[in-house]
């Protein structure tokens, strides 16, 4: 799978990923071809999803953390939602969660009304959803996507 050399590079790019490969192999004593072999391979393997920028969530606008719990399941319908959600690009984030919700959403819009016509359009629409609550974030205390690893 993955050695301790992989691991470093890994911490690494998580933290910055424009650095240079001569710049990571500087810092975990690879060359810096060796380097771009174990990216080339991380990415191909699927260990990196994506090189991606993070954008503040104040050019978005509204961040809210939504639960959503069913009445009705059915694997036709945790199907259906899981699709619906992966095509709503308010919905930022989308986790299937074990407890007394069924998911959690991150969702972003540009302001309060928009929000509330999504929840109408997208969660009060659906028959099998008993409930949703909205969660409003004031403000981010902690967001970061490195792994430990």
């Amino acid at each position: 799978m993955i050695d301790d050399l992989d691991r470093a590079i890994l911490r690494l790019v998580q933290r910055d990923n424009q650095r240079t490969h001569a710049e990571i192999g500087d810092q975990v004593g690879l060359s810096a071809s060796s380097v771009r072999r174990r990216l080339s391979r991380l990415r191909e393997v699927g260990l990196i999803e994506a090189d991606v920028s993070i954008v503040s969530p104040e050019a978005a606008g509204v961040e809210a953390v939504v639960l959503v719990t069913f009445g009705t399941e059915s694997v036709e319908h945790d199907a259906a939602f899981r699709e619906r959600m992966q095509a709503e690009p308010a919905v930022t984030q989308c986790y299937s969660v074990s407890g007394d919700v069924d998911y959690v959403l991150v969702v972003h819009a540009p302001d309060l009304p928009t929000y509330e016509a999504w929840g109408k359009r997208v969660l009060m629409s659906d028959a099998t959803i008993s409930r949703y609550s909205t969660h409003l974030v004031w403000k981010r205390v902690k967001f970061s996507t490195e792994l430990p690893l």
